[in-house]
C-alpha cells in the first residue's frame, strides 16, 4: 500500500485521517490554506460511532470536560419573551473550535503540517500524484485526500466544477462572535420574522457566545467565498432592515467577528468519493449541511474508516470503494434535514405561529 499521502484540510477530519494514518504506518502531510488552525465554528455533536472513534483516539475525556452544556432551544417573540422552545438531549456536543484544538494537540509531533498555503494542481500517473502549491512549490505524494470542506478545492481539482455536485438548499446561514449577556445561559435562543432567523448560541462552558442568521433565498448567490469583506457586506444587506428584540446588536458583533462564516445551506452528493489516486472525506464529499448536526460525526467516523480501510494493505483503489461502500448508508440518513430547517425558518407569519403551537403541545 503506498505510504507518503497528502491531506488537504487541518479541520476535523483531516486531523483525524492524519492521526490512523500515522498509527497505521503512513506518512501524513497535512496543508491548511489559512495561516494556522481554523478554531471558530458552532457547536457540533460526536454521538453514535464517532463516540467510539475519540474513545480509541484517547481523547474523549478533553471532549467531555470541553462540552457546551447547553439545554434548550428556546423561540422568543420581538419583546424576548418565550414562545415556544425544546429541550435539548444530553449528547456530547463541543465547539468546533475546541475539537480541531484537540485533534491537533494529539497529531501535531507525528504529522507534518503545512499552514498558508494550498493545493494549485494536482497531476495523477500510475505510481502517484505531483502536487502545484499556490506558494510556487512543487511535492509528488502516493495518495491525494481531499479534506477541504465544502468548496473543496481537491474535488474541483480531480472531479470537476463544484456546480456539479452542490445541492442548494435554499437557504444562507452565518454565526460570528456574540455578547454573552445577549443571551440567556445554556440555551439557543431563536427570534424569527417571515423568512428569517436570527439567535445566539450561549454555552453553559465558555465565555464567548456565537450569533446565527438564518434567511430563505430561492437561487443562490454569485460571490467570492473566500472574501470576507464582501460576506459581510451580503449580511448586512441581508438584515439590515430587521431592528427587532437584539437583532441590531448580534448583527453588529457578527460583522465584527474576523472568523465571521457566511455561507449557502447546501449538500454534497457525488456518485463516487475517489478517482485514481485521489478520494475525498469529510464535508468535501458529503456534507450534510450545519443544519443537520452531523458534520463532526461523519467527518469522525469517515476519517477512522478510510484510514482503516487504506492500512488493510490492498491497492488504494480497493482501498476506497471499501470505504464508500462502508459509510455511504450512514451518510444516506444522515442528510435528512428538511423538517429542522421548516422549524428554525418558517416562511410565513402563519407558518411561525403554527410552529410556536406544535412545540407547545407536546411539552
Amino acid at each position: 500500500m503506498s505510504k507518503n499521502v497528502l491531506i488537504s484540510g487541518a479541520g476535523i477530519a483531516g486531523q483525524t485521517l492524519a492521526y490512523w494514518l500515522t498509527r497505521h504506518g503512513f506518512r501524513s502531510t497535512v496543508v491548511e490554506r489559512t495561516s494556522g488552525l481554523r478554531v471558530g465554528g458552532q457547536g457540533v455533536d460526536v454521538r453514535d460511532q464517532a463516540l467510539d472513534v475519540v474513545e480509541r483516539m484517547g481523547v474523549l475525556p478533553r471532549i467531555r470536560a470541553a462540552v457546551a452544556d447547553v439545554r434548550e432551544l428556546r423561540f422568543v417573540d420581538a419583546a424576548g419573551q418565550r414562545v415556544a422552545g425544546v429541550q435539548l438531549a444530553n449528547d456530547i456536543e463541543i465547539m468546533r473550535g475546541d475539537l480541531v484544538e484537540i485533534l491537533h494537540d494529539v497529531t501535531k509531533d507525528d504529522v507534518d503540517y503545512v499552514f498558508g498555503d494550498s493545493i494549485r494542481s494536482l497531476a495523477q500517473d500510475s505510481d502517484g500524484v505531483t502536487v502545484g502549491f499556490h506558494s510556487g512549490g512543487t511535492g509528488r505524494f502516493d495518495l491525494v485526500i481531499g479534506a477541504d470542506g465544502l468548496h473543496s478545492d481537491v474535488r474541483r481539482l480531480a472531479f470537476g466544477p463544484e456546480s456539479d455536485f452542490l445541492d442548494y438548499k435554499g437557504y444562507y446561514f452565518a454565526f460570528g462572535d456574540a455578547d454573552a449577556a445577549l443571551g440567556v445561559d445554556r440555551t439557543i435562543t431563536m427570534f424569527n420574522t417571515p423568512g428569517k432567523m436570527v439567535g445566539i448560541y450561549r454555552s453553559g462552558n465558555h465565555a464567548q457566545a456565537k450569533a446565527y442568521f438564518m434567511f430563505r433565498r430561492p437561487e443562490p448567490m454569485d460571490y467570492d467565498h473566500h472574501d470576507l469583506g464582501e460576506q459581510r457586506r451580503l449580511l448586512k444587506e441581508s438584515f439590515a432592515g430587521e431592528t427587532s428584540w437584539r437583532a441590531p446588536q448580534l448583527l453588529d458583533g457578527a460583522l465584527a467577528d474576523p472568523g465571521l462564516y457566511f455561507d449557502a445551506l447546501s449538500q454534497v452528493r457525488m456518485p463516487s468519493w475517489s478517482a485514481g489516486r485521489v478520494a475525498l472525506v469529510g464535508d468535501a464529499a458529503y456534507c450534510a449541511s450545519p443544519t443537520s448536526g452531523a458534520g463532526a460525526e461523519l467527518a469522525l467516523t469517515g476519517a477512522y474508516l478510510l484510514a482503516t480501510e487504506l492500512a488493510a494493505g490492498e491497492d488504494h483503489r480497493q482501498a476506497f470503494r471499501r470505504y464508500e461502500e462502508k459509510h455511504r448508508e450512514l451518510v444516506d440518513v444522515k442528510v435528512q434535514i428538511s423538517d429542522n430547517l421548516g422549524m428554525m425558518v418558517p416562511e410565513t407569519q402563519d407558518d411561525i405561529q403554527a410552529r410556536n403551537a406544535a412545540l407547545t403541545a407536546i411539552q
